[in-house]
């Protein structure tokens, strides 16, 4: 892809997106430019547990495939403890930025990246030592446990890189730029597709790793997304998306980023000292979230001890499940993330109601959407599994889970762009309060229906299933209330 400067005022388009958030424009407009980047990034960074997937199951066989499975709840967890930075400072960012405040917006960005480098080294430290402990508790079996402990090891190397990229996306989105950290993922995954392959089966005479060399892979596609987004933030430039025709297919239109001037530039030379109570408002804001995020995989832990006794088949199933669950997931969270930006910059403007606005016009939409993904899941549950695996096992046992979710995605996407409003309005307790409990409820709801009800692995199915229902009904009715418009940020 070739990068161009682009020939018109950059700035004053950043000015005039800022505009258009917080001003009395049509907000369904506004949602969907923000969002289609975001979605299309989260699609990418799915495509990178679906890359792995593809690969480790096509290549290194159903114990692989559930190595990174057992192994990538843990990542889960890695990605959930992001929040503890990310959504707190995206949410005081956006605030800055509706009051009109650009310096105070630098210096809050600034830190957050600070506090991402060294919340990282600790919870990846943490989690080094941690490895055994976390696959005893899912109770995999002794090749499982080598293979995922073997990926998981070389994913906590670049703890680093992943607190360090979720912060740099965060910043631009909060901004109103959700169009850069879209080319920056685009760039990394390219990186990570070529390295998959190169790294697992040791080509071009490097060596053989096998599923270390896919984890190798991201770890590497990671730093490349974290130098490129630094460099763009230090220079205060972004990338936009020019449309153009091709020469030789004049009829085809092609997308081509282009490096503009941005609204926000990072100045790091003295800003290293700690500001405490920065810091503390940043982890007030992100830590229910944070909590909220690795409750989500601890539980999955414990519950694919049930899978695990009906063999591995069943943990696959659940990589494989997740991982298509990730197509509705990621576009959610899309949406998510813009609801957040709009919300958050219209708070900080003192549009309470335009706000709220803009985030039951983001769930209509999702709802909409996700409703047609419910009916493709169910329909197509068995070629979507061989997609994943040649084994039949997997195939029918991926099946069966993907029938199930079919009935709560909807619901599922309700509570991801409320969450994601929850946290532009910087009030995140809600959001946990509901979130916290429900998925916990899906250990003891999965052991009864399993066992005492006699679903066996289709009770545990159910549990995840119904949960997701339940949590997307309770957080509508919680923000229907409001009040998270009197929050202060």
């Amino acid at each position: 892809m070739p990068l161009v400067h682009a020939t018109f005022p950059a700035a004053e388009r950043e000015a005039g997106v800022q505009d258009l958030i917080t001003g009395d424009a049509s907000l369904m407009p506004i949602i969907l430019r923000l969002a289609w980047p975001v979605v299309v990034m989260m699609y990418l960074q799915g495509a990178y547990n679906i890359i792995d997937t593809i690969w480790v199951g096509q290549l290194l066989g159903k114990f692989a495939l559930a190595g990174i499975a057992t192994g990538g709840f843990v990542l889960w967890s890695i990605f959930g403890l992001t929040s503890l930075v990310s959504v707190g400072i995206s949410a005081m960012l956006a605030r800055r930025i509706g009051e009109g405040n650009l310096p105070e917006a630098e210096y809050v960005a600034a830190k957050g990246i600070q506090y991402a480098l060294l919340l990282s080294i600790a919870v990846g430290a943490t989690l080094w030592f941690l490895v055994p402990a976390l696959f005893g508790l899912m109770g995999t079996n002794a090749e499982v446990t080598e293979l995922g402990t073997r990926y998981l090891r070389v994913i906590l190397l670049g703890c680093p890189l992943i607190f360090l990229s979720f912060s740099i996306q965060r910043i631009f989105q909060a901004e109103g730029d959700t169009v850069t950290p879209m080319w920056l993922m685009f760039f990394t995954l390219i990186i990570n597709t070529i390295l998959d392959p190169v790294l697992m089966l040791g080509w071009f005479g490097l060596p053989k790793l096998g599923i270390a060399g896919a984890a190798l892979a991201t770890v590497i596609a990671q730093l490349l997304m974290v130098v490129s987004g630094i460099w763009l933030l230090r220079r205060r430039l972004r990338f936009r998306t020019k449309r153009l025709l091709h020469p030789v297919f004049r009829y085809v239109p092609h997308s081509l980023p282009v490096i503009t001037a941005g609204r926000l530039r990072i100045h790091f030379a003295h800003n290293w000292s700690m500001d405490w109570r920065l810091f503390i408002s940043t982890l007030r804001i992100g830590l229910p979230n944070a909590i909220s995020q690795v409750l989500f995989p601890f539980v999955y832990m414990i519950i694919t001890r049930l899978p695990a006794a009906y063999g591995p088949q069943y943990i696959a199933a659940l990589r494989i499940g997740h991982t298509v669950e990730g197509i509705s997931f990621f576009l959610a969270l899309g949406f998510s993330i813009a609801t957040a930006t709009c919300l958050g910059q219209n708070l900080g403007a003192n549009k309470p109601v335009r706000a709220g606005r803009a985030a039951w016009i983001a769930t209509g939409i999702i709802v909409a959407i996700l409703f047609v993904f419910s009916v493709l899941f169910f329909t197509f549950s068995s070629q979507i599994g061989s997609a994943f695996s040649p084994d039949l096992d997997a195939i029918m046992a991926s099946a069966r889970y993907l029938e199930i979710l079919a009935f709560s995605q909807v619901f599922m996407g309700i509570e991801i762009v409320l969450e994601g409003a929850f946290s532009g309005a910087g009030n995140t307790f809600p959001a946990m309060a509901i979130t916290v409990p429900l998925n916990l409820a899906r250990i003891p709801v999965a052991y009864l229906l399993a066992s005492t009800f006699g679903l066996g692995i289709n009770g545990v199915w159910w549990s995840i299933s119904g949960s997701s229902i339940a949590k997307g009904l309770v957080m509508a009715f919680w923000f229907s209330r409001g009040r998270w418009k009197r929050k202060k940020g």
